[in-house]
């Protein structure tokens, strides 16, 4: 199991999630249903995705806290 802060509190969340439920998958359904209408849009929409084929690269740091382009 991997030792990341992150997804440790997202399995955290998911665990209090589950106690609170149960093993209804209706509920579980309806808990992010009322959860999600708390939103007007979407959180993450296809078209937000960057292209494949950008070519955009970061600068790179370097020691002195300056940077240099990036090159691909």
């Amino acid at each position: 199991m991997t030792n990341d802060p992150v997804l440790e509190e997202v399995r955290r969340v998911r665990k209090l999630i589950s106690n609170e439920i149960g093993p209804n998958l209706e509920g579980l359904v309806e808990h992010y249903a009322k959860y999600d209408s708390k939103f007007k849009g979407k959180a993450i929409d296809a078209t937000d995705r960057r292209p494949k084929h950008c070519i955009e690269v970061a600068d790179q740091p370097v020691s002195d806290g300056g940077s240099i382009p990036a090159t691909r």
